[in-house]
């Protein structure tokens, strides 16, 4: 039961951004791209997902598991797998993201996410401080630059400002 009522409001939130990208006025005179081209993108593919969603959960001897399989059990610090997720892992991701939102604007788009990545990635259990902030810094300049600076979509530039 659960599924069927996942599926259908995922179908249902599909619905609903699909309306509104289509609400979204269409700019005078000619483009290639307009306003609406990516929230239609985004609902467009939600309403495919949800549709192969309803599907599986709709399909005759489809039936909720009665127990979570082993593999599927999370993992808690120690290794040790269990049904009940760590509550602390828990808290400190959702800590790292109130951080993340309320440091984006004065500490800047890339600064904040290259930290925001990095604290996500110690709390998942990653040990390899150096290599996190790497990657952290090469995901958040390549994203950083793309809207910024291809797409024209203004980010926070924070404390440190590009040059580039």
């Amino acid at each position: 039961m659960t599924q069927r009522i996942v599926s259908l409001g995922f179908l249902a939130a599909a619905v609903v951004v699909l309306a509104q990208a289509f609400a979204i006025p269409q700019g005078e005179g000619y483009q290639a791209v307009g306003p609406r081209a990516f929230p239609l993108l985004v609902g467009v593919g939600l309403a495919v997902v949800s549709v192969i969603g309803v599907v599986q959960a709709f399909r005759p001897g489809t039936r909720e598991p009665d127990a979570t399989p082993p593999a599927a059990a999370t993992t808690d610090v120690g290794g040790e797998a269990s049904g009940e997720p760590h509550w602390p892992s828990v808290l400190l991701l959702i800590g790292s993201l109130a951080a993340y939102a309320l440091l984006l604007v004065p500490a800047g788009y890339w600064q904040a996410t290259t930290a925001f990545f990095v604290a996500v990635a110690r709390v998942l259990g990653s040990r390899r401080l150096v290599r996190d902030v790497l990657v952290g810094l090469a995901l958040a300049l390549a994203t950083y630059f793309l809207f910024d600076r291809l797409l024209g979509i203004s980010l926070p530039p924070g404390l440190v400002r590009l040059a580039i």
